[in-house]
């Protein structure tokens, strides 16, 4: 008798296989999505906040949007097939991600009241289902480790500054060799892989692997896909990896650096073909870009110093506001080319980088030497040690689709 109750109880659900739950999860196709911000933009602002849907493929697809209420409330009803990454861009400042399987509520600052305004990432805590929550985690722990790296870098920084102006070598020394505890990349892996183990094989852990591409992720994706017919996210995630990591391919040094065709401050279409025979620094920035307008100066230095020993530099913004692209073209006044990408997605895949700024160097030849994500000292005399030894790419480990070069 026991056994046929079990039997029983299997095949109603009461003690339903896991796999079989998991294909049968139930599907809110409806939810609610409360928000409040905490200040309103100036009047020359738009006011509004805009909802949109990861769909596995590193392109937000746009939902809904709506205004901010005097009350300085907003709200979105959410209709869906199946439960998903939704974000929240309020004011065009806070980006706040959630999973769609229960009611949400947050509160957020809303629009920088500062004088000196810095987009920096800020962790903001989404009330819905636990599910949701490990999203909130996972937001946490990148918010935490930016502003850890951030802060050694500048310690380290300084540090360095101290030394040079005093010639005290006691803080870098200590900085340079004291044994730490954990490295701010360890820290991070260590709290991502717990929280993934809390919510071993749920569908939210998709959140976290968009953008891996490593044996583990791909394994884990897969993993999701046969759980989970329904995350059709899951499974086009996979193809953009896989894509993604063809194309990383075709960027290794050596490989030849891919065409360019983007107008320049008048117009007119320019390609890399006129610099064949010189060293090029190709910098992907934007007017908006803290860091990229941080590290102009630099690179002017760079381009000053090596300019007449066959050294030249090309900047491509993917600024998708010409306005805003050549009044920061004005400020900033770089001697070098300057072009603007007319598809900011398609020069973001095609040269694979999802921050800014990244800079490209290459050869004579037309040959990719190194990628910087980022001017940081190690990527500035990368750079001059390149342009001082007269290098050349070394030879490219697997053969690339063709691409034009020099």
């Amino acid at each position: 008798m026991r056994t046929k109750i079990l039997r029983a109880a299997l095949w109603t659900g009461i003690l339903a296989p896991a796999s079989l739950l998991a294909q049968q999860q139930p599907m809110p196709k409806q939810i609610k999505v409360k928000g409040k911000v905490q200040f309103n933009v100036p009047a020359d602002r738009p006011a509004k906040i805009w909802l949109s849907r990861d769909n596995g493929t590193g392109k937000a697809i746009p939902v809904d949007s709506t205004e901010l209420g005097p009350d300085l409330t907003y709200s979105f009803t959410i209709k869906q097939d199946h439960p998903g990454i939704y974000q929240l861009n309020v004011l065009h400042w806070d980006r706040i991600s959630f999973w769609s399987d229960a009611d949400v509520t947050v509160s957020s600052r809303g629009y920088d009241t500062a004088k000196m305004k810095m987009k920096i990432p800020h962790f903001y805590y989404v009330k819905g289902s636990r599910d949701n929550d490990f999203i909130n985690q996972m937001e946490l722990i990148s918010t935490n480790g930016y502003l850890r790296m951030v802060e050694d870098y500048n310690e380290e920084y300084f540090a360095k500054q101290h030394k040079e102006k005093s010639g005290d070598s006691t803080w870098i020394h200590y900085l340079q060799t004291r044994k730490r505890y954990n490295t701010g990349s360890d820290d991070r892996k260590q709290r991502t892989d717990l929280v993934m183990k809390m919510y071993e094989d749920r569908p939210v852990t998709i959140y976290a692997l968009r953008g891996r591409s490593d044996a583990e992720g791909l394994a884990k994706l897969d993993k999701l896909i046969a759980l989970y017919p329904w995350l059709t996210e899951a499974k086009d995630m996979k193809a953009t990896i896989l894509k993604n990591k063809a194309q990383q391919m075709k960027l290794q040094p050596g490989q030849p650096v891919p065409s360019i065709a983007y107008p320049d401050a008048m117009g007119k279409v320019q390609g890399l073909e006129k610099y064949k025979g010189k060293y090029v620094l190709i910098d992907f920035w934007a007017s908006w870009c803290g860091p990229c307008r941080q590290a102009i100066p630099k690179v002017k230095a760079l381009y000053d110093t090596y300019k007449s020993k066959g050294f030249d530099v090309v900047s491509v913004s993917i600024d998708t506001n010409e306005k805003a692209w050549r009044k920061a073209m004005e400020e900033e006044k770089m001697p070098w080319e300057q072009l603007l990408s007319d598809n900011k997605d398609k020069t973001m895949e095609e040269f694979q980088f999802g921050g800014i700024p990244t800079l490209y160097m290459i050869d004579p030849a037309g040959k990719i030497m190194g990628k910087y994500t980022g001017f940081s000292p190690e990527a500035e005399a990368g750079i001059k040690k390149i342009l001082e030894e007269r290098t050349v790419a070394p030879k490219a480990k697997s053969a690339a689709v063709p691409m034009a070069s020099f």
